[in-house]
């Protein structure tokens, strides 16, 4: 998990530059959910369908993320 950690405080950088950056958004939700962070998950998936409502990726994933 030491991978997902690095990669988690990466994007979690990118972030604190472009907070509206939805490429980072999803992948840091997605990574998220696979360490069963999902409270952490629905926030970045939340955020990037703030960003972009239309996104079928992200409303899949937060409905997914959200039975859980």
């Amino acid at each position: 998990m030491g991978e997902y950690n690095k990669a988690l405080e990466d994007l979690a950088r990118l972030l604190e530059i472009e907070p509206d950056n939805i490429i980072a958004l999803k992948y840091r939700g997605e990574i998220n959910y696979m360490m069963k962070r999902y409270n952490e998950s629905i926030a970045d998936l939340t955020k990037l369908l703030e960003i972009k409502p239309d996104d079928a990726w992200a409303m899949n994933a937060y409905k997914l993320v959200e039975k859980l």
